[in-house]
C-alpha cells in the first residue's frame, strides 16, 4: 500500500491539540505536586557566602557560642553601651594596657593604694605640709636619719617638751662633806667624779661651786678640772688658783670649765686640787659639780 501524507492545513490544528494536551498536563503535575524545600543536604559545603545573607539575617542564636575571636570584631565596634556594667573584669584587661589617659582625673582614691605604694619618688618636692603630718609622725629615727633638716624646721617650732629625755648629755655630783688636802700635788678631790656618755663630738661644759679656802697665808688652794680623753692625752690645764691671806677671806667660789671637740665616747671627770705648799691645807665644804655636753 502506498504511503499517505497529511496535509499541512490538517497537521497544524493536530500540533496545536498536542501542544495544549501537555501545557494541561504539565500544570496539572505542578498543582498536584507538594513543595520540598531544600534541607541542609541539598546544600554544598561552604556554599553560602556573604552576599547570600541579606543584612541582618545572622542573629545571636545563629552564632555558636564561643566562636567570636578578635579578629572578628571590627576597630572601635565594641563601644560603652555594648559592654555590661561590671562585665570587664582583671583578667581580661592585658598587664599594662591601663594608661595614665584611660584614668578619669580624681579616679584613684585612697583605699585604691596598696600600703607603702606612695615611695618618695611619687611625692613632688615640697608637696608635704604641715596638715599632712600625723600628730606625733615625726619620732627621732626620721630626724637621726637626715630626713628632717634644719632648713625644714621653723624657727622656735622644737619646743623643750620635743627633747627625749637626757637629750643633752649631763652628769652631776653633790657633796655635803667638809675635806682637808696637804697635796701639793694633784689629786681627786673626794667624790667629786662623774662620767659622761657623748654620742658625737661635743663641747663639755664643766661647772663646779664649792666653799673653799687656806688656813695660812700667802698660800693658795689650786683646783682644775681633768678630763683625760684621746685629743688631750693629759689633764686639761684648766687651773684656777685660790689665795686666801687670813682665814677670814673664806668663802663660796664657782668655776666654769670649757673643754671643745671631745670625741664620742664615755668620758671621765674629775676635779682635782692641791697646794702651793706642806706647810698650809686647804680645805673644801659643801660642793657641786655639774657637767654637760653640747653639739660641737
Amino acid at each position: 500500500m502506498a504511503e499517505s501524507t497529511i496535509p499541512i492545513k490538517k497537521a497544524i490544528p493536530i500540533v496545536a491539540v498536542t501542544w495544549i494536551l501537555s501545557l494541561l498536563t504539565t500544570l496539572a503535575i505542578v498543582y498536584f505536586t507538594p513543595f520540598v524545600p531544600v534541607g541542609t543536604n541539598q546544600i554544598a559545603d561552604s556554599a553560602i557566602i556573604t552576599t547570600k545573607l541579606a543584612d541582618g539575617s545572622v542573629t545571636s542564636a545563629k552564632i555558636m557560642d564561643g566562636t567570636l575571636t578578635a579578629v572578628d570584631l571590627g576597630d572601635g565596634s565594641v563601644i560603652s553601651v555594648k559592654v555590661a556594667d561590671g562585665a570587664v573584669t582583671t583578667s581580661k584587661i592585658a598587664d599594662g594596657s591601663v594608661t595614665t589617659a584611660k584614668i578619669a582625673d580624681n579616679a584613684i582614691v585612697t583605699i585604691k593604694l596598696a600600703d607603702g605604694s606612695v615611695t618618695s619618688a611619687k611625692i613632688q618636692d615640697g608637696t608635704i605640709a604641715a596638715t599632712d603630718l600625723a600628730t606625733g609622725s615625726v619620732t627621732t629615727i626620721q630626724i637621726v636619719d637626715g630626713a628632717v633638716t634644719t632648713a625644714k624646721i621653723a624657727d622656735g617650732a622644737v619646743a623643750g617638751i620635743k627633747l627625749a629625755s637626757e637629750a643633752i648629755p649631763f652628769a652631776y655630783a653633790v657633796s655635803p662633806y667638809s675635806e682637808v688636802t696637804t697635796s701639793t700635788s694633784w689629786e681627786d678631790m673626794p667624790d667629786m667624779v662623774v662620767n659622761l656618755t657623748v654620742t658625737r663630738t661635743s663641747h663639755l661644759i664643766i661647772m663646779f661651786s664649792c666653799f673653799a679656802y687656806v688656813e695660812t697665808a700667802g698660800y693658795s688652794l689650786n683646783i682644775r678640772a681633768n678630763v683625760p680623753t684621746s685629743l688631750y692625752p693629759i689633764p686639761y690645764p684648766m687651773v684656777v688658783g685660790l689665795t686666801r691671806a687670813t682665814f677670814d677671806k673664806a668663802g663660796s667660789y664657782s668655776f666654769i670649765f670649757n673643754l671643745p671637740d671631745v670625741s664620742a665616747g664615755v668620758h671621765t671627770i674629775k676635779i682635782q686640787w692641791l697646794v702651793s705648799s706642806a706647810a698650809t691645807r686647804g680645805i673644801v665644804g659643801e660642793r657641786t659639780l655639774t657637767v654637760f655636753a653640747l653639739p660641737a
